[in-house]
Parts: structure tokens; C-alpha cells; sequence
């Protein structure tokens, strides 16, 4: 039944291999549209709605192994959702394993392609039924940054904000990464406080300053 917020509507297209088409009509008596292209491959396309392409996709996989079963094998190697409202467009932070940017058609991946100016080419690898390929993967792994949010905050590209407190042992610099609970700037501010890893801080630097000036006081000569 569609929902009412589902009112986009994608093209599912199968290619099934000449065999397994008739292995279906016989087998299982399910008969699916299809018309017969090239290299003896039946072509079916089913409509399928949604208030996304990620959404289509999912009601799409669901189908497919809900109706086939397995029969066809894996779905990517079989199946395709168009992307018509070009709700797949490359930039920064573009993953090539959400669900949405999963199961193009060629021409989606002509287009992001040429759009990742090399950054991206189409993934050909034949993964398996529960690890299934990606539609496109990166030609070179994109290291992910740390934001700093502060001077002492930073944040991981997993969303994790840590403390960083510098250390002194023995006179060589070195630098304490404390982890938060808190996912927010304001949140890890407060934590900082609550937990006095600022306090902490600035008894190590007054400390090291007391040393420092305690060594310089035993080298003076008397």
C-alpha cells in the first residue's frame, strides 16, 4: 500500500538471463512482464514510489528477494533503479555505500562519474549476496580529517569529540587524546568542566613552569 508522502515514482529494470526467464514461468509460474533485448536477455521494468530514491531502493531489494526468492540470484547483478529527480549527485561527502547511491543505472553512473572529475569509476567487482558491490567506488581512499572545534576539542570523521591535553613526561612533549561521551560543542564543553580536565591541564603546565624554574635556580652558581 503507498503512503501518502510516497508519491515519486522510479523504474525498477531487471535483466534477466533467456534461461532463468523461462526457469520462472515454468518453476514458478510467476510470469513478470518482460520484453526480450539483446544477447538473449529479457528486459523487465516494474514502477515502484517513494519520497526518496533511497527509499525506492529499499522497497525495491525488499521485492525483488520477497518475489524471486533467489532465483535471479543476487539483485545487483540483475537490478536497476533510475534515478529521474538526479537525487544522486557527487560532492564532498558523497558515499558510494549508502543505500541511495546504490543500484544505478548507467546513465546515473555515466553522469556522477563525470561529475567526480576521476574521483569516482563504476565498481565491477563481483561481491557476494550479502556483501553486494557498490554501483561506483573511489579510485583512491579519501582520508577523512579531524575538525578541531576548539583549541583543546576535536571532533573524529565518526562524530566522537575528544579533549586534547599535552603531557610532559622526562621534558619530551606529548599529546593525551581524552574521549568524550558528549556530541555536541556545547555538551563537551560542560563535560570538560564537569569531569576538571581543564583543572587538570593547568596543574600539569604550573607544575612543569615550577619545575622548569626550580631547575634553573639549582644551575645558578653560588
Amino acid at each position: 500500500m503507498m503512503k501518502v508522502n510516497d508519491f515519486l515514482k522510479y523504474d525498477i529494470k531487471l535483466k534477466i538471463d533467456y534461461d532463468d526467464y523461462f526457469r520462472l514461468i515454468y518453476d514458478t509460474k510467476y510470469l513478470i512482464e518482460a520484453r526480450l533485448g539483446p544477447n538473449r536477455t529479457f528486459i523487465a521494468t516494474k514502477a515502484v514510489y517513494g519520497n526518496s530514491r533511497k527509499k525506492a531502493v529499499q522497497k525495491a531489494v525488499q521485492w525483488f528477494w520477497k518475489d524471486f526468492k533467489g532465483m535471479l540470484g543476487s539483485a545487483h547483478k540483475v537490478m536497476t533503479v533510475n534515478d529521474p529527480y538526479e537525487e544522486v549527485v557527487y560532492n564532498d561527502s558523497f558515499a558510494c555505500n549508502e543505500l541511495g547511491n546504490k543500484y544505478l543505472d548507467q546513465e546515473t553512473i555515466d553522469r556522477i562519474v563525470e561529475q567526480s572529475e576521476g574521483e569516482l569509476v563504476k565498481d565491477d567487482s563481483e561481491g557476494s549476496e550479502r556483501h553486494p558491490p557498490n554501483s561506483v567506488k573511489r579510485t583512491k581512499r579519501r582520508r577523512r580529517q579531524n575538525i578541531q572545534l576548539t583549541s583543546t576539542l576535536l571532533q573524529s570523521p565518526g562524530g566522537t569529540i575528544y579533549f586534547k591535553m599535552n603531557e610532559c613526561p622526562k621534558g619530551r612533549a606529548k599529546v593525551k587524546m581524552v574521549k568524550l561521551s558528549s556530541k555536541c560543542l556545547d555538551k563537551a564543553k560542560r563535560e570538560v568542566e564537569r569531569r576538571g580536565l581543564n583543572k587538570i591541564k593547568k596543574l600539569k603546565k604550573n607544575a612543569r613552569v615550577h619545575n622548569s624554574a626550580r631547575s634553573k635556580n639549582l644551575k645558578q652558581p653560588i
